[in-house]
């Protein structure tokens, strides 16, 4: 899969040298880890204009959907090996209520059937609601002591001490429904899920998949436009800097290094806490008042370095203007550079914006991926099981950070010749 190509060392002795049959043509823009990582950053930003030929995305509305439904490809959830299971929790339920209580035999007996047909002592706050009934085989005889019962109604996640009666009972073919019944508690809490949500859906009656398509494009809208105006004004304040010097560096300088050692989180949760209604693009400008530094100090020094080679005196010599110095003849040969401090904005932009949305300072209104994970936090979805909800904003954002972190390496491999492995020629 690979062809051997000749370079001349610095010996003069021609070197063999491997280059992959998919760069035959020698192109450094072909780098594999770049164009992964752009496939992964253009498969997010498409899944809102192609998604939606294939999706309705007025599924993300509250109450468009059943509520607390999980995915039926995940493991445990099998529509329909487990349906059989929830029929026999409602046919144990319906047997417990239903199951009457044999007359008594003699006067004595007489006396004390009110108190085996009395109703059995219940918690104030009315019990575990996840709890399967006790079947009426397993229940406590007229004469026994009553099983003492929490205020509080007892720890629901604790396993129920035996009872010999209970034990015996266990022992018999009659309880193995119950066993079952009690293993797919987790099932039954939630409901039986279907392929028309394959994502499953949330407390609010959203369907996840909905909420991925709209909400992930959003997001990687709000990192590209602060990125895009952050880098804007990094880019003409750098050049300016680096190529007139003087008083002008001095005082561009100054207000990037003044700004740069702002804590920029701190500042962005006093402000969004104090703007009523943040829409996409508010959050993106607020984002971008704090982005333009670092541009600003990487393209500086770059032009520093640039202003005095030979191709920038000739320029200078045949009259050339400062603006088409700066952007006509040094710009081009920094685009990678840029390109590759653009990809790093956007990481960052995208970081911020999902902090302050997880801190439920972001557009509320606007199904985003942040604000998804908010709203998983405020229903406990960790502590009851619903990984679905928080899991599948958590894998779109791993694959856009994946992705522009690719992106990233591949800009400075292609922008530098030594770190692809190439030697360079004396």
């Amino acid at each position: 899969m690979t062809t051997s190509t000749q370079s001349v060392s610095s010996g003069g002795k021609p070197q063999a040298r491997k280059t992959s049959r998919f760069n035959r043509w020698d192109s450094p823009w072909l780098n594999p880890k770049f164009l992964i990582g752009l496939a992964m950053v253009l498969f997010i930003m498409l899944l809102g204009p192609i998604g939606r030929i294939f999706w309705d995305e007025s599924l993300s509305f509250p109450a468009s959907s059943p509520l607390n439904l999980p995915p039926p490809w995940a493991p445990g959830y099998d529509a329909e090996a487990a349906r059989p299971v929830v029929q026999q929790i409602e046919t144990l339920r319906t047997r417990a209520t239903a199951t009457p209580v044999a007359a008594p035999a003699d006067a004595a007996s007489a006396e004390e059937a009110p108190a085996a047909q009395a109703t059995p002592a219940r918690s104030i706050t009315g019990g575990n609601p996840f709890a399967a009934r006790t079947p009426a085989a397993e229940q406590p005889a007229a004469g026994a002591t009553p099983t003492r019962r929490s205020v509080t109604g007892g720890n629901p996640f604790a396993a129920a001490t035996a009872t010999p009666d209970s034990a015996v009972a266990a022992a018999t073919p009659a309880a193995t429904p119950a066993r079952q019944a009690v293993g797919a508690a987790a099932f039954a809490r939630f409901g039986a899920p279907s392929w028309d949500h394959p994502l499953g859906t949330e407390s609010s009656g959203r369907d996840m998949l909905a909420v991925l398509l709209v909400g992930a494009p959003r997001s990687l809208r709000i990192g590209l436009i602060a990125a895009s105006i952050g880098m804007l004004i990094g880019v003409v304040l750098g050049f300016t800097a680096g190529y007139m010097g003087g008083w002008v560096d001095a005082i561009i300088r100054t207000l990037s290094d003044a700004i740069i050692v702002i804590p920029v989180l701190a500042v962005l949760i006093v402000i969004g806490a104090y703007v009523r209604v943040l829409q996409v693009e508010n959050m993106a400008l607020l984002l971008a008042a704090f982005l333009w530094p670092g541009p600003t100090r990487l393209i500086r020094a770059q032009v520093l370095s640039m202003r005095e080679r030979g191709y920038v005196q000739m320029a200078r010599i045949s009259g050339a203007s400062s603006f088409s110095i700066m952007f006509g003849e040094m710009m081009p040969n920094m685009l990678p550079y840029i390109a590759a401090s653009f990809t790093g904005n956007v990481s960052a932009a995208i970081l911020a914006a999902t902090s302050l949305e997880v801190l439920g300072l972001g557009p509320t209104r606007i199904p985003t991926l942040g604000m998804t994970i908010y709203y998983a936090i405020q229903s406990a979805a960790v502590l009851r099981g619903m990984w679905w909800w928080w899991g599948v904003p958590i894998a779109a954002l791993v694959i856009v950070f994946s992705g522009l972190f690719l992106i990233t390496i591949g800009l400075d491999e292609i922008a530098n010749p030594r770190l692809r492995g190439r030697k360079v020629t004396a």
